[in-house]
């Protein structure tokens, strides 16, 4: 029947989500949304894609919130699905020391989410919505921890140039906590895709405080590297597999 097959396919993604989720994965973009390098985009990835793996974060890369408390570099891990080519979500954790001269011996979890009501089109950009930390901020609020939370709106649209794809990417995020107020407002870049080689991309952006600039691949299909310079003095990044389930 039509109205089955759309919940055979969030159930085969489902399963495939935590299936994975119990393999060590290891990196991709911050906490495992599409984006630029630290800021959202209105891509989404092919509808039944998996993603999971971990990363290293330069300090100056994370919110003023997290920093403040723990000025250290860092890294961590994520699990994300893009169920439905409207509908992308992930779950993260930052690794975190008790203590100032401790091991990072604990973890900050969220989820995250994005959604896009409008695709790009010819004349137009596409549209998405989203929020990191979505879980704790809106279904058991706690300032002291959830130091990532934030809303935001975004547009991207892309332009072919001489068989170099260039994409045009803008958003508004809000912080509502006051450590992250350097953060609330506009942020955004650019992206360039090469026609002789279109899994490679190029990244520069405005975070809100800093120019971050950045690369990353997918090579073989499946296996995601990337590499930035935060700010132009730090160094972040990491390796992730990706897998699109097909119907």
């Amino acid at each position: 029947m039509p109205l089955l097959r759309p919940l055979r396919r969030l159930a085969a993604i489902v399963v495939a989500g935590f299936v994975a989720a119990c393999v060590p994965l290891s990196a991709q973009e911050f906490h495992g949304m599409t984006g630029l390098l630290s800021t959202p985009t209105a891509e989404t990835d092919s509808a039944g894609t998996f993603r999971g793996g971990g990363f290293f974060l330069h300090k100056d890369f994370l919110p003023s919130k997290y920093t403040q408390r723990r000025d250290y570099n860092t890294g961590g891990y994520f699990v994300a699905i893009t169920a439905f080519r409207w509908l992308e979500a992930s779950y993260s954790a930052t690794f975190m020391k008790t203590r100032s001269n401790s091991a990072l011996n604990n973890e900050d979890r969220h989820f995250n989410v994005k959604v896009t009501p409008l695709y790009e089109g010819r004349w137009w950009p596409a549209l998405a919505v989203g929020s990191d930390d979505v879980y704790l901020s809106f279904m058991g609020r706690n300032e002291k921890t959830n130091y990532f939370f934030n809303v935001y709106a975004v547009a991207s649209k892309h332009f072919d140039i001489s068989g170099y794809e260039l994409g045009l990417h803008l958003a508004y995020r809000y912080y509502p906590w006051t450590e992250n107020k350097d953060r609330r407002g506009v942020s955004g870049g650019v992206t360039l895709r090469p026609g002789f080689f279109r899994p490679l991309r190029v990244a520069l952006e405005w975070d809100g405080v800093g120019v971050n600039v950045g690369a990353d691949v997918l090579l073989w299909r499946h296996l995601f590297a990337q590499a930035i310079l935060v700010h132009g003095h730090g160094f972040s990044g990491g390796l992730s597999y990706h897998y699109t389930i097909r119907f």
